[in-house]
């Protein structure tokens, strides 16, 4: 049977796609300026005062550039949350590493449709054809280690969460665990979100390169685009700068949160073990948009959407559709979201980078967010994306959070 992960289990992978962020509603309050400070500050301190413990974010349209912070790094001692403060950004680590490999494509290094079994032979046990493509845009149908590691997540429980997340594992280790169940389907014939595509790529960035896909990252994504503060850490747990700390919700009734701001990070590797702030998280997107990072031709191959994620996914790239978006007249926005064990992250930006916004939270809730948690985090997006304001007007609930975010995860099990 099929069973669909939580809003936090998917949102920790990355997996979270947001229909119609922003809304035609007549009372929606369009701002008369590119930006509106006074807006984003008012709905980023409302997600703080409906319990989110600090956010941190930076908008940019044009050469204009607004970075807010709201809550405390740390309730015990009260120190105010920065906007340039570090803090892990999950899944958009694979739009780096999506990058990668098609700077390799365009150096003629790979082909998209070039399989896992010839460039990397004995690596997964299935004899279907799996192409780098469907790696990219998760229609490869392999099975995601996560839910090996934290199965007790199907339950809605934190209890693996307190006891593995300091497990140490290889990538190989990880793959393996993953690729012992069979394919959830033919690839290429659905989507299925799995952070084990992602260890694959980046295992096909170093059998070609002959080093790290960390250092193939650093050299070829943040040297050029500017990205001097982002780190991917391979051992420690520790944030090294920084940080607002990060909570886990577990529990409906009566839900406790957990300090999940440390854990070993070779359990998100290629597939989301980034740190960033929220100003290099911005500079990644802009560097793809402007031609900095890939050719017009590789950056359509990243934007095209696949069918099976009913065009919400590409290579490695999100989209979310925006109509009624003044600052965004395609009426779509690309980007990625994120989220680990407590910190989850929203990225989203034009076609052609001009209007940018980028967000962390530092709560990750099992179950699903509060009603007033959804609401504000809706007001948010509209603020930063659009310079509209939805206070009064959205439609978002806790039980469909995001106004209809869909939730593209599904465990199977037999």
């Amino acid at each position: 049977m099929r069973r669909p992960l939580t809003l936090a289990a998917a949102a920790m992978l990355g997996a979270l796609v947001l229909p119609g962020v922003a809304s035609a509603d007549p009372a929606a309050t369009p701002s008369d300026s590119a930006l509106d400070p006074a807006l984003l500050e008012r709905t980023m301190d409302a997600l703080v005062d409906v319990g989110v413990p600090s956010v941190v974010a930076e908008a940019r349209d044009g050469d204009e550039t607004w970075a807010g912070a709201a809550g405390d790094r740390d309730p015990w001692t009260g120190i105010d949350t920065r906007p340039t403060d570090l803090v892990r950004i999950g899944s958009v680590t694979k739009t780096m590493v999506s990058t990668v490999v098609l700077q390799l494509v365009e150096e003629g290094k790979l082909e998209l449709t070039d399989t896992v079994q010839e460039l990397l032979p004995g690596t997964v046990p299935y004899t279907e054809p799996i192409t780098v493509t469907q790696l990219l845009n998760h229609t490869s149908g392999i099975p995601d280690y996560f839910l090996k590691v934290y199965p007790s997540l199907l339950e809605g429980s934190y209890e693996d969460i307190q006891t593995e997340r300091w497990r140490y594992y290889t990538p190989q280790r990880l793959v393996s665990k993953a690729t012992a169940d069979p394919l959830y389907f033919t690839p290429g014939s659905q989507f299925s979100y799995s952070n084990t595509n992602y260890y694959l790529a980046g295992m096909i960035i170093e059998e070609l390169t002959g080093t790290s896909w960390e250092r193939q990252v650093k050299t070829r994504v943040f040297a050029p685009a500017g990205m001097s503060d982002t780190q991917l850490p391979q051992y420690s747990p520790f944030i090294l700068g920084p940080h607002p700390r990060a909570y886990f919700v577990s529990g409906v009734e009566d839900p406790e949160r957990y300090d999940t701001t440390e854990f070993a990070p070779n359990q998100l590797w290629a597939a989301g073990v980034a740190v960033s702030d929220m100003a290099d998280v911005n500079r990644l997107f802009a560097a793809l948009s402007d031609g900095t990072l890939l050719s017009p031709e590789s950056l359509a191959t990243m934007r095209d959407l696949s069918p099976q994620s009913e065009g919400s996914y590409g290579l490695g790239l999100q989209a979310i559709p925006v109509g009624g978006c003044d600052p965004i007249p395609e009426d779509i926005a690309y980007g990625h979201t994120g989220g680990t064990f407590g910190y989850s992250t929203m990225s989203f930006h034009s076609p052609d980078g001009d209007r940018q916004f980028s967000f962390t939270m530092t709560l990750d809730d099992q179950a699903a967010p509060s009603q007033e948690v959804a609401v504000a985090l809706g007001n948010l997006l509209n603020a930063g994306l659009c310079s509209v304001d939805t206070t009064g007007v959205s439609t978002m609930s806790a039980t469909d959070p995001f106004d209809g975010v869909m939730l593209d995860r599904w465990a199977r099990q037999d």
